[in-house]
């Protein structure tokens, strides 16, 4: 006889398969479906005709609309307070698609999408034992209570049918243990992910039932996403409750705090309702892992976990109907909120301040060499995390009399592989910087320079506003656009340390003083309230700013990375 352990976490996955760094391209990893039944006609059968007919989840397509095409992506994205069983729910919903009745799943091999880690008591004296299945992942991390689980994001994508690939996101949780400042990271981490997709599907809330009160963490995260994604996504939010056989599958006391939550988001009027809010029981699937673990239950038990997850298939049938065809996809170009413009703001800064410092370059160039060979930023597309050590001698070349920096990266680790300083003497990078150079004999080129540096400048000044009168949280970096320019003042200082001689850095390092100060001088424009920004000001000088080839340059090879580490990010099923 077993039991379950209500209090405890679980969470589950397959080995990621190791991907190519050469081309970011993955292997990707298959499971059999245990029960092929293909029924051809049947993939435009309506839900309720799917369940009549008996037909399984993994053989079931969603009728065809106008919006739909071939193959078309349906992205979910899953949020919850860590422990809440997010990655317990991948899993479970996976076998939801494959197996239709539990007998099926027990008596074949259930699909760990991730590691299964568990608490079980055994016996009449009650041993505890704890169930482990699947391959380790250095993504899920069971040693540490209360911090979030997941460590990264990760996607997972299976066919449903003949046309939909399903995407489901796994995050890391909400109100980790490591503080507001980890809750900053995974939030900016799940930023950063979803900002590579074209449109979002849903974003599917994990609460349990029956919680007296929701996590602070939880309230922050949540209104922070919705923020960031804007009034549009208020219709494709829905919510998903785990085990919830105990409050006869019904959200319980939990209802009543996320109906005071919602009311006092900035965002209003989120529906919380029968149609978009579906319950389940993660139980049933930990059942059936148990049992691959040779361990027995009484026949009431068995009982129990059969009517679980029969009515837990129905809800994932629902849930998969009310996704694919009930939902508008919510389109990135859609994400005209505030916070979405300081976080494209916070991706341009670097390619700014680095165009800055490259025109002072080729203005110096101009004159004091009255030279036609000039400066251009080079980015290097890269493949994996990495960062740059600050305690590392860094090797100096020279480029048209110019002394640069070499970026020297390194995989993101806890130690630099080289000298061993700690994680926290490294800055992080999604592009090193090479340097060429090209010749020039427009009359007309020190002009464009000039225009271009004051474009850039006028720029600057305009979104340090933006972030200093929308900065609401107040453990985050104040001025990130500082924190940037004084590294790369501190840069060009070391140079001239370092070569020991009155040359072009110096002169270099004097302008780059000179543009501090004045960025400083400038006074800020102080709004009132975030009501009276004028953000469509705001996106139009973003996108006049990305325009610049420059610029441009640089943000294809931060594209470029994100969408490698996405696709080194995701696992396909089938």
């Amino acid at each position: 006889m077993g039991s379950t352990s209500s209090t405890s976490t679980s969470n589950v996955d397959n080995k990621m398969p190791s991907s190519k760094p050469a081309d970011g391209s993955p292997r990707q990893s298959s499971h059999k479906n245990v029960r092929v039944k293909r029924l051809p006609q049947q993939e435009t059968l309506g839900l309720d005709a799917a369940v009549q007919n008996d037909v399984p989840l993994s053989t079931w397509s969603p009728p065809p609309t106008s919006r739909q095409t071939e193959k078309t992506f349906t992205n979910v994205l899953l949020l919850g307070e860590s422990g809440v069983g997010k990655s317990t729910f991948i899993n479970a919903f996976v076998n939801y698609l494959k197996f239709d009745k539990l007998e099926l799943a027990r008596n074949g091999q259930p699909i760990t999408v991730m590691p299964v880690s568990f608490l079980l008591t055994v016996g009449n004296t009650f041993d505890e034992r704890i169930v482990r299945f699947g391959d380790d992942d250095s993504n899920e991390i069971f040693d540490h209570p209360g911090q979030s689980v997941t460590q990264q994001c990760k996607s997972y994508v299976f066919t449903i049918g003949t046309r939909t690939k399903l995407r489901l996101i796994d995050t890391p949780g909400m109100g980790d243990t490591r503080g507001l400042d980890q809750d900053d990271l995974n939030m900016q981490e799940i930023l950063s992910f979803i900002n590579n997709l074209p449109h979002l599907n849903a974003i599917c809330i994990l609460l349990k039932p029956n919680e007296s009160r929701l996590n602070v963490g939880f309230r922050s995260y949540f209104s922070r996403l919705i923020e960031f994604l804007g009034e549009n996504v208020r219709n494709n939010v829905i919510f998903c409750f785990t085990n919830t056989r105990a409050t006869f599958f019904t959200p319980g006391n939990t209802a009543l705090q996320l109906r005071e939550l919602l009311a006092n988001l900035r965002i209003k009027d989120i529906p919380f309702k029968k149609s978009n809010t579906f319950c389940f029981d993660s139980e049933s699937f930990r059942y059936i892992v148990a049992c691959q673990n040779r361990i027995d239950f009484e026949e009431s038990q068995k009982q129990d976990y059969e009517e679980s997850w029969v009515y837990s298939v129905k809800e994932s049938m629902r849930l998969l109907t009310y996704i694919c065809i009930d939902l508008q996809m919510n389109s990135r170009t859609e994400w005209k909120s505030i916070d979405y413009a300081r976080f494209q703001i916070n991706q341009v800064i670097r390619p700014m301040l680095e165009t800055i410092r490259n025109l002072f370059r080729n203005l110096i160039l101009h004159d004091e060499k009255s030279s036609t060979k000039f400066i251009e930023l080079s980015p290097i597309p890269i493949y994996y995390p990495s960062s740059i050590c600050i305690k590392c001698k860094r090797t100096l070349k020279c480029c048209n009399d110019f002394w640069v920096y070499s970026d020297q990266t390194d995989i993101i680790s806890e130690k630099c592989p080289q000298c061993g300083s700690s994680r926290h003497s490294h800055i992080d990078v999604n592009y090193p910087l090479d340097y060429k150079s090209f010749d020039n004999t427009n009359s007309q080129y020190i002009d464009e320079i000039k225009k271009e540096l004051d474009q850039l400048k006028e720029a600057i000044i305009t979104f340090r506003n933006f972030i200093s009168n929308t900065n609401q949280t107040v453990h985050l970096s104040s001025d990130p656009i500082l924190t940037i320019l004084n590294r790369i003042i501190s840069e060009e200082k070391y140079i001239c340390v370092e070569k020991q001689t009155e040359d072009l850095n110096s002169i270099l390092k004097e302008k780059l003083d000179g543009f501090h100060a004045e960025y400083q001088q400038r006074p800020s424009k102080s709004e009132s309230n975030r009501n009276s920004i004028d953000l469509e000001k705001i996106y139009k000088q973003i996108e006049k700013i990305t325009q610049m080839e420059t610029i441009r340059n640089q943000m294809n090879a931060i594209e470029q990375y994100n969408k490698t580490y996405m696709v080194q990010q995701e696992k396909v099923l089938c």
